[in-house]
This record gives structure tokens, C-alpha cells and sequence, in this order.
């Protein structure tokens, strides 16, 4: 039975947190592989602050080709109009039911996603992996997992992971300033910045 990891998000841009946590999920679940997978149009975002979707799509597959286990899903791209998680992971499930689906989520996707849409679904139809990648404690993410756990009957594996203190909009903010992120993003990701011209 395929074990497959699902990391989702805007990704503008995709950064080295991404990645780290992708490559914990793998190796610490033994994931056959992980799914990136940019959101179309985020419900929680007006269209217009967002990069549009060739960009941050072709940003995502030139940050993740070091590694033949990450695959770059368009999933969420080839939808019409909002795309909620939950829907999504109906719609894996339809298609592949023979699949374990993960999905992997930071510490504030984590300790926010019943307000998500349907969050009862997301964690009927995958298994959590949780990353305590803002600041969090590992008590405050233990209880969290208890809560959810008791609540939803959810299956959730909290996974370990230096902190990394790097954000999408921290990166957007630097680079509109002219400051240096070459350590927050891969270097091909920066190029593909430099060479579009993007976020200045």
C-alpha cells in the first residue's frame, strides 16, 4: 500500500522550511513520496495578492528536483474556483483508495485547522504529520494532538524538526527591500526570482 505525503500551500515562494519538512515526513514516516502541491486560488487569500500559478508552480518544481521521492501535483491548479483541503483529500481518495494519504502541516496550520473547511474530513481521510515549526513548544503540540486526537478520532504523528524561523511573506518583504535570502530559499528558487523579476 502506497504511503503518500501530502504538502499543500500558496508556495510564493517555496522556501528551505518547505523542503525540511517534507524530507522529516519522509524519513521519519518512510513515505513513499511527498506530493507538492500549490493551491489554486487560497480561500483565505484575495486572488491578487497572490503570484499567479505558472510562476509559483515552476518556482515549486525547480525547488524540489534534487530529490526523486518529491513530485510536483497540479492537483489543486487544474480546478475551477476555491480549492479546500478537505475536497482535495475526497478527491485523492476517489482516485488512488488504495493509498495512505499524509498531510503534512506546519504549527499554525496545526493548532488552527478546525477552522478550516470541513476539518472533520481532512482528518477522517489522512493521517496528520505535525511540525512545530513556530515557535511552539513539544508540550503545547503534545496537547494539541491529545485534543484533535479525543475530538476527531484523528490519527496524527507529530514529527520532529530543527525551528526554522522562515516565512513566504518574511522572504517577499526582504526581497522587495533588497535584502539577501539565499539562505531562506534554494538557489535555484532565487534564480528563477532574479530571472523574473518577481516580489520587487
Amino acid at each position: 500500500m502506497e504511503r503518500i505525503g501530502i504538502m499543500g500551500g500558496t508556495f510564493d515562494p517555496i522556501h528551505s522550511g518547505h523542503l525540511a519538512m517534507a524530507e522529516a515526513a519522509l524519513e521519519q514516516v518512510e513515505l513513499d513520496k511527498v506530493l507538492f502541491m500549490p493551491s489554486k486560488t487560497p480561500p483565505h487569500k484575495r486572488h491578487s495578492d497572490v503570484t499567479g500559478e505558472r510562476e509559483r508552480a515552476e518556482m515549486v518544481q525547480c525547488a524540489i528536483s534534487y530529490n526523486p521521492r518529491f513530485e510536483f501535483s497540479d492537483f489543486e491548479l487544474k480546478r475551477y474556483g476555491l480549492t479546500y483541503t478537505a475536497d482535495t483529500l475526497a478527491l485523492l481518495q476517489q482516485q488512488k483508495p488504495d493509498c495512505v494519504w499524509y498531510f503534512i502541516m506546519g504549527g499554525d496550520s496545526f493548532f488552527h485547522v478546525e477552522k478550516w473547511y470541513h476539518p472533520e474530513e481532512i482528518l477522517r481521510l489522512s493521517t496528520i504529520l505535525a511540525v512545530s515549526r513556530d515557535g511552539l513548544s513539544q508540550e503545547e503540540m503534545e496537547r494539541q494532538k491529545a485534543f484533535l486526537e479525543e475530538k476527531y478520532q484523528a490519527k496524527i504523528q507529530l514529527l520532529s524538526m530543527p525551528q526554522m524561523d522562515i516565512s513566504s511573506t518574511e522572504i517577499r518583504s526582504k526581497i522587495a527591500l533588497g535584502d539577501e535570502v539565499c539562505d531562506m530559499v534554494p538557489e535555484s528558487v532565487m534564480t528563477y526570482i532574479d530571472e523574473h523579476g518577481l516580489y520587487r
